[in-house]
C-alpha cells in the first residue's frame, strides 16, 4: 500500500475559482511568500500583474498590516507609483504547510459612477445653460496696439461702446478695468510672460459699462506668439461675463444636481444614520439591491436589516464609528434581503457627524455574495475531502495543533488514531472503484456515530482515516477503536454488494508519547503498520517502533549505496523435474552482505526498496547480473534458464520493457533463457496493465511464472488472460502436507485443485519449499511437474552451482554413452 507522506504542500488553487473572485469583486489577488509577491492575478490595469509580481511585501503593506495588528486597511501604493486608493486585505496561511505565506487582495474603493447617463446629461445641461445665458467669446490681443484683432465686436457689445470708441481709448481694451483690479490683470500678465507656450492662466476682474455700471468678467488667456526675446506679441483667450450672486446660486444648484445624480445612479448602496443609530437617508440603489424602501428603513435602526447571527457584532461596530469623530471602518457582513435571502456585503463606514453639511455616519456598501461563495469553494477544496466531506490532512494538522494546545491548558490527555482499511485495494479491483467509494462513504457515516461532537474525523489517504480524541484516557481510546473494529468485521451493504473488510488501527497519546503534533502523527502511523502485520488489530505506539524506523532509514541509506556500487550478489536455487530429478532451471535470489551489519535478509531490504522506489534500480541490477551469469555459464558449456522476480511496482514502471530489451541486447543472451516471476497479488493488482506488459515480455521469448499461487486472490477469468507458462504453488500449502497438521487434507485438496487448474490451462506447476520425502512423494503422485526446496538443493553461489551443473552434464553424457 502506498503511504502518504506526512508533509504535504498546498495544492495550487483552481484558476477558475481565482478568476471568479476577480470577476465578483477584486482588482488584484496576490500570493506571497515571507518577502515577495510570487503570483499576481489582476483585472485592474492600474495595478497590473507585471507591476505587482516580485514586489517586496513592505512596499505594499502599511505598518498596521505588517505588524499584524489589523487585517484590512485603506491604502495607496506610492512606492509602486500608484495614487489610486484600494482596500487591502491580508489572509495568512498556516506556517510550514506551503511555499506561500499569505494571500493579499486589493479592492477598488467604492466610488461614485461619473459615467452615468444622468451625470453626462447634467454636464450637457450645464454647458447649454452657460452658452445660452452668458456672452462667452474668443479674443485675439495685439500686445503692441493693446487692441483686439478678433473679438472686438463682441467686446464692444459687452461694454456698450462702439468699436471706434474703444480703438480711440488711450489704453485700448485695458481702459475699462476697475482701478482696484489692475493688480489682478498685472499678475495675470506676469504669469503669462513667464509661462510655457499654450499654458492657460485665468483671472477675474471688473469692467465698467458705458452706463457707468461695473460688472465681473472671467478671462482665460494664453500666449500664442512671442518675439525673439520671448516677450509676448499675441495673446488668445476667452471672456465670460459673470453675475457673482447668480453664479454662486447656479453653482450651488448645479453641485446639488451633480451629486444627487451620482448618488442616485451609483452602483454602490449608500445609507446614512445619525448619532442615535436612526437611518436618515438611503439611496435608490439600496432598494434595488435589498428590496427595502424608504418606508421600511427611514426613521428606524438597522437591527432588522442585519442577519441575525451578525447583529451583535454589527451593533458594536455601528456604535464605535458613531461615537468616535472621524472614525472609519471596512467590514464584511451578512444582511437579509426583504424576501428573506441572505446577502454578503462589504461596507465602508465613515463618521461625518461633525460636518455641518452632512451630520451623519455614511455607509457605502456593495454585495459580495458571489465572492464569498468562491472563497467558500476554495476553503472546502483546501480543507475538506471531496468524497466523504471529512477534514483532509491539511485541516487535520491544524485541528491537532489546536487540540494539543487546549489539552495542555487543561492538563488532559489526547489520543490520535490512525486507521487503515484492510483489503480495500482488492475490493476496488474486483468490485470497481464506484463500490470502493461507496464503501468509504458508508464507513465514514459509521465512524461519525462512534465519536463525540468535539472530536475530529479526517480522511488522510485513499483508505486511511484519522481521528483526534481530545480530553480522553487510554482505556477510553481503546474502547472507541475496538468499537470500530467490531463494526468493520461485519459485512457492510454497499449498493447491491455485501462487502466485508476490517481495519488496522494505531494510536499515539499526548502527552505520554509526545507533545509534538508531527510526532503524534508519525507515531500513530508506525503503530498502525505494526497492527497491519496481523490485521484487524489495535496497537498503541511503543518506543521500539521508533527504533525500528531508525533502523529502516539506516538500511535505506545503505541500500542506495549498495545498489549504486553493485555490492549485492546472487544465489541460485535449482528447480528439479520431480519425475527425473534433473535440473530444469534455476531461480536467482538476491543477497546482500553489509560490512557493518552483516547479512541483511531479502524480506527486510526488498520491502524497503519497494517503499522508497529503489526497487526499479534493484531489479535492473538483478537483470544485468542474471544476463552476465548466462554469458559466463554459456562460455563454459552450461546453458540453463534463470528465473528472477519482478515486483508489482516494476510492472507499473513505464520503462521496464525498454530496459529489459536493452539489457538482453547488450549481453547478447536469448530471451528463452530467462524466466520472469511475479506474485499472484502483483498480477491481479492491475490486470489490464499486467496483461499488456507480460505480452510484451513474451515477444522476447521470456517464460513467465505466477509465484506464490493460491496465497493471493485470483479470478479465474483474469488468470486465463495472463500469458504465463508456470504456476508456482506457495510453500505454505506444501509445508502443511504432513499428517501432523490438522488441515493437511485441506491443503492436499488445494494443491490438487491448483495442479488440475494448471493442467486445464496448459500450464506447468512448480512446488516451492519441498523439505521432506513425504512432501516430495505426495506432489509427485499428484502430477506436479517441478519442485524447488532444500529436499533437492539449498540456494548456492554461482561457482558452487557451476560445479553441480558440470557434474550433472557429465553424468548425462555417460548415461547416453552407455
Amino acid at each position: 500500500m502506498k503511504r502518504v507522506p506526512l508533509e504535504q504542500r498546498i495544492k495550487p488553487f483552481d484558476q477558475h475559482l481565482l478568476n471568479s473572485i476577480l470577476d465578483n469583486d477584486y482588482a488584484a489577488l496576490l500570493i506571497c511568500n515571507k518577502r515577495y509577491v510570487i503570483k499576481a492575478v489582476s483585472i485592474d490595469p492600474v495595478v497590473s500583474s507585471n507591476l505587482l509580481l516580485g514586489e517586496e511585501i513592505e512596499n505594499i503593506l502599511p505598518p498596521e498590516l505588517l505588524n499584524n495588528t489589523q487585517r484590512r486597511a485603506i491604502v495607496k501604493l506610492p512606492k509602486l507609483g500608484v495614487d489610486k486608493e484600494f482596500v487591502l486585505s491580508t489572509h495568512k496561511l498556516t506556517a510550514g504547510e506551503s511555499f506561500a505565506d499569505q494571500i493579499l487582495t486589493l479592492q477598488t474603493l467604492p466610488n461614485l459612477n461619473l459615467a452615468t447617463p444622468a451625470f453626462k446629461d447634467a454636464v450637457k445641461d450645464y454647458k447649454e445653460t452657460i452658452l445660452q445665458n452668458s456672452p462667452i467669446f474668443i479674443y485675439v490681443l495685439d500686445y503692441q496696439q493693446q487692441i483686439f484683432s478678433e473679438g472686438l465686436n463682441n467686446y464692444s457689445k459687452l461694454l456698450g461702446y462702439s468699436k471706434d470708441e474703444i480703438m480711440g481709448m488711450p489704453n485700448g481694451v485695458y481702459s475699462f478695468i476697475h482701478p482696484d483690479d489692475l493688480s489682478v490683470v498685472e499678475e495675470q500678465e506676469r504669469q503669462l510672460r513667464h509661462s510655457e507656450d499654450r499654458t492657460v492662466v485665468p483671472a477675474e476682474f471688473r469692467l465698467q459699462h458705458k452706463s457707468g455700471e461695473w460688472f465681473w468678467i472671467q478671462v482665460h488667456s494664453t500666449i500664442y506668439s512671442r518675439d525673439s526675446d520671448g516677450e509676448p506679441l499675441i495673446e488668445i483667450g476667452s471672456i465670460h461675463k459673470m453675475d457673482k450672486d447668480h453664479e454662486a446660486e447656479l453653482a450651488l444648484q448645479q453641485k446639488d444636481k451633480y451629486y444627487r445624480t451620482l448618488v442616485e445612479n451609483s452602483y454602490d448602496c449608500i445609507l446614512m444614520y445619525d448619532k442615535n443609530g436612526i437611518v436618515t437617508y438611503i439611496s435608490p440603489s439600496v432598494t434595488r439591491v435589498t428590496g427595502y424602501t424608504d418606508e421600511d428603513l427611514l426613521g428606524k435602526t438597522l437591527e432588522g436589516f442585519v442577519y441575525e447571527d451578525d447583529r451583535e457584532d454589527a451593533s458594536v461596530n455601528l456604535r464605535y464609528v458613531a461615537e468616535n469623530p472621524g472614525a472609519s471602518s471596512v467590514v464584511e457582513r451578512r444582511i437579509r434581503h426583504k424576501n428573506g435571502d441572505i446577502l454578503w456585503i462589504e461596507s465602508r463606514l465613515a463618521n461625518h457627524l461633525d460636518d455641518p453639511d452632512i451630520q451623519g455616519v455614511t455607509i457605502n456598501f456593495h454585495v459580495i455574495t458571489g465572492r464569498k461563495e468562491s472563497e467558500e469553494k476554495i476553503h472546502r477544496l483546501a480543507n475538506f475531502d471531496s468524497l466523504t466531506g471529512l477534514a483532509n490532512r491539511n485541516l487535520l494538522q491544524s485541528c491537532l495543533l489546536r487540540d494539543i494546545e487546549n489539552c495542555q491548558a487543561k492538563e488532559s490527555a489526547l489520543a490520535f488514531m490512525y486507521i487503515d482499511l484492510d483489503r480495500f485495494k482488492q475490493i476496488n479491483d474486483t468490485l470497481g472503484h464506484a463500490t470502493g467509494d461507496d464503501l468509504l462513504v458508508a464507513v465514514t457515516e459509521f465512524m461519525k456515530k462512534c465519536i463525540r461532537s468535539g472530536d475530529t474525523l479526517a480522511r488522510v489517504g485513499g483508505d486511511e482515516f484519522a481521528v483526534i480524541l481530545p480530553n480522553i484516557e487510554t482505556d477510553e481510546a481503546q474502547a472507541v477503536a475496538e468499537r470500530l473494529l467490531r463494526y468493520l468485521k461485519s459485512p457492510i451493504k454497499v449498493g447491491t454488494h455485501r462487502v466485508q473488510t476490517s481495519a488496522s488501527i494505531g494510536i499515539s497519546m499526548f502527552p505520554d508519547h509526545s507533545d509534538n503534533a508531527e510526532d503524534l502523527f508519525r507515531f500513530a502511523d508506525m503503530a498502525m503498520y505494526s497492527a497491519k502485520a496481523e490485521r484487524n488489530q489495535v496497537q498503541f505506539y511503543k518506543r521500539k517502533y521508533s527504533q525500528q524506523e531508525s533502523k529502516r532509514r539506516m538500511i535505506e541509506k545503505k541500500l542506495k549505496v549498495a545498489i549504486a556500487e553493485r555490492h549485492l550478489h546472487l544465489f541460485y536455487q535449482p528447480r528439479v523435474d520431480i519425475h527425473t530429478g534433473k535440473i530444469r532451471s534455476v531461480e536467482a535470489l538476491c543477497r546482500w552482505d553489509d560490512e557493518e551489519s552483516g547479512s541483511i535478509p531479502p524480506n527486510i531490504f526488498i520491502p524497503i526498496a519497494e517503499e522508497t522506489g529503489l526497487i526499479h534500480e534493484l531489479s535492473q541490477l538483478v537483470m544485468e547480473m542474471v544476463c552476465q551469469q548466462l554469458v559466463d555459464w554459456h562460455n563454459t558449456g552450461i546453458d540453463v534458464p534463470i528465473a528472477f522476480n519482478l515486483s508489482v511496482k516494476d510492472l507499473k514502471y513505464f520503462d521496464l520493457v525498454h530496459n529489459l530489451r536493452d539489457t538482453i541486447n547488450h549481453y547478447g543472451v536469448s530471451g528463452n533463457m530467462l524466466e520472469v516471476e511475479i506474485t499472484e497479488s502483483a498480477a491481479m493488482t492491475d490486470v489490464i496493465n499486467t496483461v499488456k506488459v507480460l505480452k510484451q515480455l513474451k515477444q522476447f521469448g521470456i517464460k513467465l511464472s505466477i509465484d506464490d499461487f493460491g496465497k493471493g486472490y485470483s479470478s479465474l477469468a483474469y488468470l486465463s488472460q495472463l500469458p504465463v507458462d508456470n504456476l508456482k504453488i506457495d510453500k505454505y500449502f506444501v509445508s502443511r502436507l504432513s499428517p501432523n497438521f490438522k488441515d493437511h487434507m485441506v491443503n492436499l485438496n488445494i494443491i490438487r485443485t491448483i495442479i488440475s487448474l494448471a493442467q486445464s490451462l496448459g500450464l506447468n506447476t512448480v512446488a516451492e519449499g519441498i523439505e521432506t520425502p513425504n512432501q516430495y512423494n505426495t506432489l509427485k503422485s499428484l502430477g506436479c511437474h517441478m519442485g524447488q526446496g532444500i529436499f533437492f538443493y539449498h540456494p548456492m553461489p554461482a561457482t558452487q552451482l557451476s560445479k553441480l551443473l558440470h557434474r550433472e552434464a557429465r553424468l548425462a553424457r555417460n548415461t547416453i554413452n552407455q
